[in-house]
């Protein structure tokens, strides 16, 4: 790479919480501005968090981490920089359009996730909040220079998209007929080095989790697209023929405060557990949220993973970050079948993936990742190779040239700023219908 492309200035955008505790939002902002800053030596790379969080060790030590209060300091901050990177910019970036690089992170699929949530208390007229939410998400598809997500399935949601707002041009599909040059892969990696637990964090400093108990392990939050009650009922059953069964939920108070005990499908969860007695026994809710430099202990101790969920259009296009957890610490999986994930967990294998709400199924599930002791190995030997197809510094590649070539092979400019205006304008509209709507 040339001088130029390696004494570029690049701004990583993190919405959610970049701090101690901090969930897969944060962590895929703080890992991809250490991952830049290591594969663009010269590269000037900050990392913006939203103020008002304890301070936190910047990924690498060229990375220079620094507090926003409002989307208009925001955008003064990303003017002065080369390429900025999000997982969404507000409306406010519309006058960067052409003079900073705008790279959207669409590792989630934003609209589908949306969908899931609309039944929130927030959310006053349904339809009218859906609206705003596709608005908003065609707007950071016309303002991006360039779009990364996280595996082919999900590039091929995001070209469907381009297609329909006519973003990708016949002069764009001529200059790059693969369109990587526009739409790229950058899964969610995991760190090179290898797992470090730091002391006991379950067995016995857990109540009720002993030295010889068999940990399966919640990593991370419920989602409202997951289905905790059907792990809960599996470790309910099982437990009727075995004692040593220990389900456990890693954390239950998101940092971004998205998701929590009071709300959604994790207030259905302990709801559930404490009318089968099994709460403190079975199944374990820990409060707070574990510590970033915390979690490999908790995977250390962790005999499997379990994630559920539905087989949905959410599940389609998922790529469950709390797997690649798992993938790192060489813990096999019981997860629903759906996603790209959980195909590859049931292909290689990985763990065993099952049926949508199939309590026996998973029961068997749970009893093999447990017992079965070549099963299990299998699955370790074949989680390792995983894991090292996913280091940072390895998937970040795309992104990182994106960055080094300075340019971009979006729609034409002018097109995507008078779209952008309009779309900025009924979403603001949409918006404000929503918020007027009376409660429900």
């Amino acid at each position: 790479m040339g001088h130029e492309a390696m004494s570029r200035s690049i701004l990583v955008i993190s919405r959610a919480a970049v701090g101690p505790r901090m969930a897969s939002p944060g962590i895929r902002a703080y890992q991809i501005a250490g991952a830049l800053a290591r594969a663009l030596p010269g590269a000037r790379v900050t990392l913006a968090r939203p103020a008002g969080q304890e301070a936190v060790a910047p990924p690498e030590p060229t990375v220079r981490i620094v507090d926003y209060r409002s989307n208009a300091e925001l955008v003064r901050l990303a003017a002065r920089h080369d390429v900025a990177i999000a997982r969404n910019f507000p409306p406010h970036f519309i006058p960067l359009m052409g003079r900073t690089l705008l790279a959207f992170d669409g590792y989630t699929p934003l609209l589908i996730e949306w969908l899931e949530m609309a039944e929130r208390d927030f959310v006053r007229w349904r339809r009218v909040w859906t609206a705003s939410n596709r608005w908003y998400v065609n707007l950071q598809l016309t303002m991006a220079d360039y779009i990364f997500c996280a595996d082919e399935r999900q590039r091929d949601h995001w070209i469907g998209m381009l297609v329909a707002l006519a973003l990708l041009p016949s002069e764009v599909y001529e200059r790059d007929p693969s369109v990587r040059s526009l739409v790229g892969v950058v899964p969610f990696g995991v760190p090179a080095k290898p797992l470090a637990p730091n002391g006991p964090a379950m067995r016995g400093v857990v109540p009720g989790i002993g030295a010889q108990d068999r940990i399966l392990l919640w990593h991370g939050t419920v989602t409202d697209w997951n289905d905790p009650v059907t792990a809960i009922e599996a470790v309910h059953r099982l437990g009727k023929r075995r004692s040593d069964l220990r389900l456990v939920f890693m954390g239950v108070d998101h940092p971004d405060y998205a998701f929590g005990p009071n709300a959604g499908k994790l207030r259905e969860a302990i709801a559930r557990a404490r009318e089968l007695g099994v709460e403190g026994r079975s199944v374990f809710f820990l409060p707070g949220w574990v510590p970033y430099d915390a979690i490999d202990s908790y995977l250390a101790e962790a005999d499997a993973g379990i994630c559920l969920g539905y087989e949905t259009v959410e599940s389609r296009f998922a790529f469950r970050t709390r797997y690649v957890d798992a993938f790192r610490a060489r813990v096999p999986l019981v997860c629903t079948r759906g996603d790209v994930l959980a195909e590859r967990v049931e292909r290689d294998p990985l763990g065993v993936a099952v049926p949508e709400r199939d309590v026996e199924a998973v029961m068997a599930a749970i009893e093999r990742v447990l017992d079965d002791a070549d099963f299990v190995a299998e699955c370790r030997r074949n989680l390792a190779a995983i894991a090292e197809e996913l280091s940072w510094d390895r998937v970040i590649a795309p992104l990182a040239e994106f960055c080094a070539r300075g340019r971009t092979n979006a729609a034409p400019l002018g097109k995507r700023r008078r779209d952008a205006v309009v779309r900025a304008g009924v979403y603001y509209l949409l918006k404000k219908l929503n918020r007027s709507a009376p409660p429900r």
